[in-house]
């Protein structure tokens, strides 16, 4: 695993970067780097490296250039080609890796049209951690067909990263059929279409598509026995959900809140969960700065059937 995850930064994550940061970053000590998750340039302030629960301020004050020269490098000297995906305030680049922007933006009619001026890079580093959903996966079945699942967990607590090697799981050994929507280039980490990150030889990916139409345009293209989609809230993805139900396919899927009591209390999750869309709910906490399980609950009661040693 350290070899991996050492090729993964030296070999795809540091030649993202400019001349300056990426001097910093090879100088940082093996240990930070190699559990780094996301890494910040903002002019005028260190470049911050997070991961692992803690930040790391390496001794370099990014400046404009460096953002500049940076996106150069993102973009393949095409800043244009990744207009649309700009204005969305990210892109996805070869590896999964997701590179959040933020700046001035232009307005057209009402919505963000484009990124003119990049103010601050976060690079999002994608890592596979395969096996982390292999503790919660028998809890999700009864009879051998899979139950509606949600995974609850504040942010930074591995929710998108459980949900994707529940994905990979189910596709490879549970042998169903998935269909991912992947509204932001999380789950799948596309490139030009094509999943960057494992998620099983029987999914498919709908990349960059609104969560509530992807879902749905998924159940009517793909013929999917489970769908898949990161983070619902919205009153328009319980309206997707619904008639994903209705047609008889399965959902797995996240949200954000530290346990139940916390998702009755978010307006849409309280519906949903109120009119019996989920039969399990996973609930996510972090120990010792990583992810853990800190237990399973069946629904609509919330009992524990699982709980973790957190």
């Amino acid at each position: 695993m350290m070899l991996r995850q050492d090729s993964l930064i030296k070999g795809q994550v540091l030649p993202m970067l400019g001349a300056r940061p990426r001097k910093a970053l090879e100088s940082m000590e093996q240990e930070g780097l190699l559990l780094a998750e996301e890494i910040r340039l903002r002019p005028g302030h260190s470049l911050l490296v997070q991961g692992g629960g803690r930040e790391v301020w390496l001794p370099l004050t990014v400046n404009v250039e460096d953002l500049l020269e940076t996106m150069n490098i993102l973009s393949q000297y095409s800043y244009y080609a990744f207009a649309e995906q700009l204005a969305r305030g990210y892109i996805t680049v070869a590896g999964g890796h997701r590179i959040g922007v933020a700046g001035r933006v232009t307005v057209q009619k009402g919505r963000v049209a484009a990124l003119a001026e990049t103010g601050s890079i976060n690079i999002r580093i994608a890592r596979q951690v395969k096996g982390a959903g292999k503790t919660a996966l028998p809890w999700l079945f009864s009879r051998g067909q899979l139950l509606n699942t949600l995974i609850l967990a504040a942010p930074g607590c591995g929710k998108t990263t459980l949900l994707r090697d529940l994905i990979r799981l189910i596709s490879d050994e549970a042998g169903l059929t998935v269909g991912v929507a992947d509204e932001r280039s999380e789950l799948a980490g596309c490139y030009r279409g094509i999943p960057q990150l494992d998620v099983g030889r029987r999914t498919d990916v709908l990349d960059g598509c609104p969560r509530d139409q992807g879902l749905e345009m998924l159940v009517r293209s793909m013929g999917p026995q489970v769908v898949a989609a990161d983070e619902i809230g919205r009153r328009a993805d319980a309206r997707a959900l619904e008639n994903v139900l209705a047609a008889g396919v399965a959902v797995l899927t996240t949200a954000h809140a530290r346990d139940l009591a916390e998702a009755r209390q978010r307006p849409v999750l309280r519906g949903l969960l109120a009119e019996g869309y989920f039969q399990r709910a996973v609930i996510l906490g972090r120990r010792e700065g990583r992810p853990e399980i800190a237990g399973v609950a069946e629904l609509p009661g919330g009992k524990l059937i699982y709980r973790g040693e957190m």
